[in-house]
């Protein structure tokens, strides 16, 4: 008879190589002698399951045909586990070495979805300071409490508040949209600082901006979908003024924390370009109510087109 898991951690890979081991034998220490299974969703895509010895009995890879999206990776790897608790995560994390027990720990709550925090690797480039601060800086030494804003790099859910809401997230699991729904059944959404990864993810110029541009337009119109017209429309007005409220959101966290205050302003211009483009992005999700192409589900693509036209 197997063992009962307690805790399945679901790792979707955006990077590969060193930083995906690194990732998985930080989590195996932790799972070697606990009821904890790692699942890694592997689009055929990328090639072949990377050799990685020593992580057997924890670790279990997924092939899953590609191309897929981030959104359907997370939601194969959930469909797959079998623990009372889930949690994702992406390989440019490194949990800290009591992430798997915090995590437990915390779940002996009545909270639906528990978040944490997101640190930052240091040194590191103006360019990946930037992309730190433009997606992350709110989850730096955030406080206890409720929280509307839970990442998936570092994010926990109760399985049974999943299965509750399933047919939304079968296909593509979209952190958004969970949370949106997990709070009209009146469940909890809390966000902790005890439960932490340090991230360090690596770009170049045009890579941080295509990234950018796309996950801003798949917000734009995944929002969109729920959107009426007149809401819409009203996205789109106040969409020119995002690049400023989010330079300006992310100062007030730098500020608040008082950490990382010489990094943000180095990182100040390429985060500037950056909130430029996620706008920008942002803005053709509403207009067009369709993301990116490579984001596109291949299942909802028909869907999503046929449904969520241009406003014009």
């Amino acid at each position: 008879m197997g063992r009962s898991i307690e805790l399945s951690v679901v790792v979707v890979v955006l990077e590969g190589g060193a930083g995906l081991e690194r990732c998985l034998r930080a989590l195996h220490l932790q799972a070697a002698t606990s009821s904890i299974e790692v699942l890694v969703p592997w689009d055929t895509t990328r090639g072949a399951i990377p050799n990685l010895p020593g992580l057997e009995g924890t670790v279990r890879f997924q092939l899953v045909e590609g191309p897929c999206t981030y959104a359907e990776l997370r939601a194969q790897g959930i469909r797959q586990s079998s623990g009372e608790i889930v949690a994702l995560t992406e390989d440019h994390c490194l949990p800290d070495a009591d992430w798997c027990s915090r995590i437990i720990s915390a779940h002996r709550s009545n909270h639906a979805a528990i978040g944490g925090a997101v640190q930052k690797e240091v040194p590191d480039t103006a360019l990946n300071w930037s992309f730190y601060f433009a997606d992350y800086v709110r989850y730096l030494d955030p406080r206890e409490g409720p929280s509307d804003h839970l990442t998936d790099c570092n994010v926990t859910y109760k399985r049974g508040a999943l299965n509750a809401i399933s047919t939304l997230w079968n296909d593509e699991f979209h952190e958004n949209t969970i949370h949106a729904a997990l709070k009209v059944r009146n469940e909890s959404l809390w966000l902790t600082p005890q439960i932490v990864v340090r991230q360090r993810r690596r770009f170049n110029l045009k890579t941080a901006l295509w990234d950018r541009y796309a996950f801003g337009r798949l917000f734009g119109s995944t929002r969109s979908m729920t959107a009426n017209l007149r809401l819409r429309a009203t996205l789109i007005a106040v969409a020119p003024a995002l690049p400023v409220l989010l330079v300006i959101r992310a100062a007030s966290h730098v500020l608040r924390t008082g950490r990382y205050k010489g990094e943000f302003l180095r990182a100040l211009p390429s985060l500037t370009l950056l909130s430029l483009t996620w706008a920008w992005g942002e803005f053709v999700g509403y207009l067009t109510g369709r993301p990116e192409t490579v984001l596109a589900s291949k299942t909802a693509t028909n869907a999503v087109h046929s449904s969520h036209r241009p406003i014009f």
